[in-house]
């Protein structure tokens, strides 16, 4: 009996250690932040990228499942609502062919075939999305304080960068704090590329094996 009492003392008091053990902390929303950031530079591409801003404040906790559009931090005014759908990440672009030689002289050039537009990413297995769907209502009801309250320029990967001088053209992303679910995390990306023109999505991350892998994005709304 003292034997069975001194293991459930010993698993009474290990509990506590594990809960903080997995609990969410400043690093892993750093490395989620960092995650979403590499995946922007990724699919923006060296061009689209240098044009990119990153605001280095963080906006409010993503918003909520059925919220009404007013309710969204990062939403601008007269932003349209859209149908939320749980989709794989977007893919980097396909690397560019080299430009053909230069003709001969008297040689008439061949005009280059314009690429193709990318296929629209696939939806996420009905499993798999309602599993997130329910990861994310359970970070909605269970609001932390925020772990992270700016993002960390070192973290910016280039050409991503913070707003410089004369940077008045530059398009901007911001980035709403981290929400944490156990193992999953949710961003919300709003991307300001004119008075009339942008979008927000949510992305959705799981912590493997240590690291925070981007597992889902889903579109909010656009303008």
């Amino acid at each position: 009996m003292r034997i069975r009492a001194a293991l459930l003392c010993a698993a009474l008091a290990a509990a506590p250690l594990q809960a903080q053990q997995t609990a969410a902390t400043a690093e892993d929303a750093r490395a989620v932040v960092a995650a979403v950031l590499a995946h922007q530079a990724s699919i923006r591409g060296p061009e689209g990228g240098a044009e990119t801003c990153v605001a280095e404040a963080l906006g409010g906790p993503p918003v909520a499942p059925g919220a009404a559009a007013e309710d969204d931090a990062l939403a601008p005014d007269h932003a349209v609502h859209i149908y939320f759908q749980w989709h794989v990440p977007d893919a980097p672009p396909p690397v560019r062919a080299a430009p053909p030689p230069e003709p001969v002289a008297g040689q008439r050039r061949s005009r280059p075939r314009a690429a193709p537009p990318p296929p629209p990413p696939a939806p996420l297995a009905t499993a798999e999305a309602e599993h997130l769907n329910a990861l994310r209502i359970e970070a909605a009801r269970a609001p932390s304080p925020p772990l992270l309250a700016r993002v960390d320029p070192t973290q910016i990967p280039p050409p991503l960068h913070v707003p410089r001088r004369g940077d008045d053209d530059c398009a901007t992303i911001t980035l709403s704090t981290p929400a944490f679910a156990g193992d999953a995390a949710f961003v919300e990306l709003a991307y300001a590329c004119g008075t009339v023109c942008g979008n927000g999505g949510l992305y959705a991350l799981q912590r493997r094996q240590g690291r925070w892998e981007l597992v889902g994005i889903a579109d909010i709304w656009i303008r």
